[in-house]
């Protein structure tokens, strides 16, 4: 991979990481300041946080937060829940950075010099606007397939019933055979982990926040792509817990209605 500099030898390259937080567990947060140690730990960069309490109805957030805070770190609560979108959105105007990283609290960063290799491609390659890495589970280590391709309505349909429906065509969605070994194109970035160019994130005016939940992040990876590339880079991992509710019936329902919102803006793919 290409080496690291900056746009000036003696200026540090600024990145912001945005984490919305809703009734986390204590789990979550600890591994949240991990993340942050982790991430604090390479010198070369400028790096701020923001942790977004999007109006959490317990308290364990406020409780484990340290009483002192580094001057980077930054907390604030929303006094009412509008989504993911909205969360991440309500920091966009305090943001003064290079790079923007839209990160779930329950990822898990460990691969530091991968972190570091993404921002120096980013750097590489300026009609680069959105980068995801690879993912991989909590639990077994195994890859998540989530370098998706834009959907239609039969692939969001069939998944409901498991990957024995259409196999073939849940594989050509997901990418399975040659969509995690080498730097391509995404048009489905996963929101657990995005880093975009800052200017571009402001620019578009961050998520659509008519997305409560799911493909907020399917929308925001295709209005990114009208301003530069969407990549997919396994040369960063991140782990994530993969918690999702959509196979409940208030999950369904929140999904079918973004959606409808989904395609009544992009228009009705079918098949």
């Amino acid at each position: 991979m290409s080496t690291l500099s900056s746009k000036k030898e003696s200026e540090k390259i600024k990145i912001s990481v945005g984490i919305v937080f809703y009734n986390p567990t204590s789990e979550n947060i600890r591994q949240t300041f991990f993340n942050i140690k982790q991430l604090s730990s390479i010198n070369i960069f400028d790096l701020s946080f923001y942790l977004i309490d999007n109006a959490s109805t317990d308290r364990v957030l406020q409780k484990m937060i340290p009483q002192k805070l580094d001057k980077n770190v930054h907390c604030i609560k929303l006094i009412k829940n509008n989504g993911f979108g909205y969360g991440h959105n309500s920091i966009i105007d305090k943001l003064n950075s290079d790079y923007h990283i839209i990160m779930n609290p329950d990822i898990e960063l460990k691969d530091i010099r991968g972190f570091t290799e993404a921002i120096s491609y980013m750097q590489h390659h300026d009609n680069v606007a959105l980068l995801s890495p690879l993912v991989r589970n909590q639990s077994d280590g195994e890859i998540q397939l989530l370098n998706r391709r834009e959907p239609t309505v039969f692939d969001l349909f069939i998944r409901f019933f498991g990957p024995n429906i259409f196999p073939k065509r849940q594989s050509y969605f997901v990418k399975s055979k040659h969509g995690y070994d080498h730097i391509q194109s995404d048009e489905n970035a996963t929101g657990s982990f995005m880093m975009v160019r800052t200017a571009i994130f402001k620019e578009i005016g961050g998520f659509d926040t008519r997305f409560f939940m799911y493909f907020e992040d399917t929308d925001l990876t295709k209005r990114i792509s009208t301003k530069g590339k969407v990549v997919f880079f396994p040369y960063l991992t991140v782990i994530h817990g993969w918690k999702r509710d959509n196979h409940s019936i208030k999950g369904i329902a929140s999904m079918i209605k973004s959606m409808i919102i989904y395609f009544n803006k992009w228009g009705w793919r079918w098949i």
